[in-house]
């Protein structure tokens, strides 16, 4: 049989398996954001808390990779509370 190797990545939370939060001055940077870039999705890489902006989160995190290889981001849709947002609900069979 000929078997596939996976080339995902797996990402592990930091120490303490806390998430961190971006600083209050990211947010307000990314507040002012809203009106030019509502729905865009931005990437903070924690440790610069540099910010990396993308239609979707893959092309946010693309973005980050080419500047912090490997690294985690924290992810914001700039204008909503949430990132995704699951629509629908249950059927009653």
């Amino acid at each position: 049989m000929n078997h596939k190797r996976s080339t995902a990545r797996v990402l592990t939370p930091e120490s303490g398996g806390t998430i961190r939060r971006p600083s209050q001055l990211v947010l307000a940077r990314l507040s002012k954001l809203t009106r030019t870039q509502k729905g865009q999705i931005a990437a903070i890489e924690m440790g610069s808390q540099e910010i990396f902006i993308g239609k979707e989160v893959v092309e946010a995190t693309l973005k980050g990779w080419k500047k912090y290889p490997g690294q985690s981001f924290y992810f914001v849709r700039i204008g909503y509370p949430v990132v995704h947002r699951r629509r629908g609900g249950l059927r009653k069979r």
